[in-house]
């Protein structure tokens, strides 16, 4: 239902309340945010009464038990309810509470007319809201029932990411949803419907600038701070990169915030033990293979690590694998014969001390 019928719901609700005291319909107003569309607290409502929270609460329920029962065959009342049963059993039987506003009165926010259907809902049993908590946005389900399978769906979807341990595309969630055999809210297949449900509630799961899904305390799905920015940049270029184009990276993409400053972004590239500097200015994530230090350090690392000697063209290779550097400058630090020692076959060992 879209704005234009706003005043429909407005005249309903307005009926509905016309046979409360002034003081009742003031009180039930201000609960669920009639006229403004934010509610206030009980503690507000008391005090300008001069009465307790607790009293506040009890008038509340007795206005609602009054209002339920003078609704019970209101006719308008049942429409709007029948309504809102419809965007929800077309989510899937579960419906973020925001989309349901936005379905309803084509305004997603603390609105009037949302308010009012809070009202009229809250006088029958379906569908039922669930207020927000650390893991769900306040969303609506059909009954009690679909809102445990919900749950139960959001618990399995989040266990498979965990074990996947890495952002996934949407065909690669759906991928994962058909080997795991994650069964929809309705106890049949999970649909594309369920899916966006479970994205727009769940606060445990979320998609990063890219569009891929993961858990949301994971760096490429929720950067915190410039280094993790940094890292999702790179990590999605899969190559190394200078500083300087990492910052215009992590600035072109649709990050929030203020732009990343360049000397910014080479500082914690530094710092962060993700990163390795591997040629002049060019930075790789240390998770590709790449190794931190100089050339010598790295034919050093590879030598000790051999339980035989490397001939000079898999040495080559080896280093190149781990830094971007020429062929020349490996062959130069190979010459050293204080640290590395030439056998006649063209293997290289470490010099024995």
């Amino acid at each position: 239902m879209g704005s234009n019928n706003n005043n429909l719901i407005l005249k309903t609700v307005a009926n509905l309340l016309k046979n409360l005291s002034s003081r009742n319909k003031d009180i039930i107003s201000r609960r669920f945010g009639l006229k403004k569309g934010r509610k206030e607290t009980l503690e507000s409502i008391g005090r300008s009464y001069g009465i307790t929270r607790e009293r506040v609460r009890q008038i509340e329920e007795f206005i609602l038990k009054q209002l339920r029962e003078s609704s019970k065959n209101d006719s308008e009342v049942d429409q709007f309810v029948s309504l809102a049963q419809n965007f929800v059993n077309k989510n899937g039987g579960v419906i973020k509470e925001r989309d349901l506003f936005k379905s309803f009165s084509g305004n997603e926010q603390d609105a009037a007319a949302n308010s009012l259907l809070v009202l009229l809902l809250a006088l029958r049993n379906s569908p039922m809201k669930f207020a927000e908590n650390d893991s769900f946005n306040a969303f609506w389900a059909i009954d009690d029932a679909r809102a445990t399978a919900f749950k139960n769906t959001a618990s399995s979807l989040e266990n498979i990411l965990a074990k996947n341990k890495k952002p996934v595309s949407d065909s690669n969630f759906s991928s994962l949803i058909t080997k795991y055999s994650v069964a929809g809210f309705d106890g049949g297949e999970l649909i594309p419907s369920h899916l966006g449900a479970f994205l727009g509630i769940s606060k445990n799961v979320g998609k990063n600038i890219y569009n891929e899904i993961g858990l949301i305390n994971w760096p490429e799905i929720k950067p915190r701070g410039v280094k993790d920015k940094a890292y999702l940049v790179l990590k999605k270029a899969n190559a190394p990169k200078h500083f300087g184009d990492i910052a215009k990276c992590i600035n072109i993409a649709n990050f929030s915030g203020k732009k990343a400053n360049t000397q910014t972004v080479h500082n914690e590239l530094i710092k962060d033990g993700r990163f390795v500097l591997v040629g002049r200015g060019m930075y790789a994530l240390s998770e590709w293979g790449y190794k931190a230090g100089t050339v010598k350090d790295v034919l050093i690392d590879i030598l000790k690590n051999s339980s035989k000697p490397i001939h000079k063209t898999a040495l080559l290779t080896s280093v190149m694998n781990a830094r971007m550097v020429k062929e020349n400058t490996i062959l130069l630090n190979l010459q050293d014969s204080k640290v590395f020692a030439k056998n006649e076959d063209g293997t290289y060992t470490l010099r024995k001390a």
